[in-house]
């Protein structure tokens, strides 16, 4: 069983066939940073004095030209081995600041190695000299999957830096989980074929309500993309259908269109005795039919969705027949996938007469993700009633199986208190010490506190039909939303 191959091995190498810069793909988070910690444990691959001067004085530019205080960066645990080494760690675990600051290293030539999870490749035009595969597959929620085309030409496209490299390497570094000969083999399949991701969710039906009615909606999902995608792939089977009834004698082929076309049962198809068909010819005419049935549904989907949608929204209150309600008009302002959640929290009074600190705690507690990891307390922000009053307003969204709606949305106490922390904390240095204390990633962190001041920033939105909610939810805000975690980064 061949062992991963150590970053200083990967380092050495390719730095002796001039292969350097390169970005080092790594599956987890964990190994990335584990690199990083090896790397600034050997010396051999450490930057010389003049070259550690000028990474730190690159440091200092970048920050000054995009406004950043200093001590974000340079109390980062792993800013000594930045210096060091010029291998840098880049994924989702990491502040923003931190990733956009080894994105702008990186562009400037001055990192050796960037490790990185996969989701870099897609994410960020950065290219370097030399790509490194170290995994062929990756875990996924169905367990380890291989890379699929799409994701390997991502890895492998950072591969040549443009003006600067006559070529691109992409290598395959062996190890248990990267053998090159699949490597290869994905590398000569076609890249897979573009998915829509639309579909008729509460928050873009009720948008759309606002200026069309059910009809122009209608209208406007059947010639959505994803309804291409259904149609193209419905004509697929129907062109299934159509070679299946080609090989059947002409008598037989009437007969079968004839029977689909008069609709008959199931019962009285799976007795035969209607139809005075042989064994061989119903297995023909169940197949046909089946075909028929699931091409009728593709061409149908978006519509039934769309349906589903729109009786959903009826049951709640939020239209009137196929017109928005007063409640549908001020729930449309909420330009969020949580447009539902929001708005049967506000109906339901728990934000009445809310602190900003509650309102903060009340949001976070649904905008983080179970399997990440956050502060936990013996004593959270959000109390056992209102953790319990959103756990039934879930379930009840959850029942009507709307498209768009999460079915496994709860509220995590752990998500609150991380978000209110970080609201009493002095500063961002003062919280990563927590975070780091209780094994919290600082960019899941992030994340959780940007999600929640984006669910706020909608809430500010209702100005007119909940005033004192608005300018709540204004303040609470304000005091999430500080350096690092701005609403815009400032450009030169």
């Amino acid at each position: 069983m061949r062992q991963e191959v150590h970053i200083a091995d990967i380092i050495t190498e390719l730095d002796r066939h001039s292969m350097l810069p390169a970005i080092v793909f790594r599956t987890a988070r964990a190994q990335c940073d584990t690199d990083v910690q090896h790397a600034s444990t050997s010396r051999d691959i450490h930057l010389s004095p003049p070259e550690q001067h000028q990474m730190q004085k690159t440091v200092q530019d970048i920050l000054r030209r995009y406004e950043v205080e200093p001590e974000i960066v340079t109390t980062h645990p792993q800013y000594p081995s930045l210096l060091k080494t010029g291998v840098g760690a880049h994924h989702a675990g990491q502040l923003l600041v931190w990733r956009l600051l080894l994105e702008e290293l990186m562009s400037a030539g001055q990192l050796k190695v960037l490790v990185a999870t996969g989701t870099v490749a897609a994410g960020v035009d950065f290219p370097a000299r030399t790509v490194v595969i170290t995994a062929h597959s990756k875990r996924g929620a169905d367990g380890f999957q291989n890379l699929t085309a799409s994701e390997l030409q991502q890895m492998s496209g950072r591969a040549g830096r443009r003006g600067k490299d006559t070529v691109g390497f992409c290598l395959a570094a062996p190890a248990t989980f990267c053998d090159a000969r699949t490597v290869l083999k994905i590398s000569t399949r076609a890249a897979e074929p573009l998915v829509s991701q639309y579909f008729p969710g509460p928050s873009t039906v009720l948008n759309l309500l606002r200026y069309r009615d059910s009809d122009d909606l209608k209208y406007t999902v059947q010639r959505s993309l994803a309804a291409f995608y259904d149609r193209r792939a419905a004509q697929v089977l129907l062109d299934e259908v159509d070679q299946n009834l080609s090989q059947l004698p002409s008598d037989f082929r009437d007969f079968i269109l004839t029977e689909l076309q008069s609709k008959k049962t199931e019962e009285d198809f799976e007795g035969g005795k209607s139809l005075g068909l042989t064994k061989e010819q119903k297995k023909i005419f169940k197949r046909i039919r089946r075909l028929k049935n699931q091409a009728k549904e593709l061409e149908d989907k978006q519509t039934v969705l769309l349906e589903v949608a729109l009786s959903g929204l009826r049951e709640l209150g939020f239209l009137t027949g196929n017109v928005l309600s007063p409640k549908g008009f001020w729930a449309a302002n909420l330009c969020t996938t949580y447009v539902l959640e929001l708005t049967e929290i506000i109906e339901s009074g728990i934000f009445d007469k809310c602190s900003a600190e509650q309102l903060v705690a009340i949001i976070s507690s649904f905008c983080g993700d179970e399997h990440r990891t956050y502060l936990d307390t013996k004593n959270p922000p959000i109390s056992k009633q209102e953790e319990e009053k959103l756990r039934e307003i879930f379930l009840r969204l959850k029942r009507l199986n709307m498209p768009g709606v999460s079915d496994h949305l709860k509220p995590l106490p752990q998500a609150a208190n991380t978000a209110v922390t970080w609201m009493h904390a002095k500063d961002w240095t003062e919280f990563r010490a927590v975070l780091i204390l209780k094994g919290v990633a600082e960019g899941d962190a992030a994340r959780l506190i940007t999600q929640t001041a984006e669910q706020l920033n909608q809430l500010t939105r209702l100005s007119e039909t909940h005033p004192q909610l608005a300018l709540k939810a204004e303040e609470a805000k304000r005091k999430i939303l500080r350096p690092p975690l701005s609403e815009g980064v400032a450009l030169d």
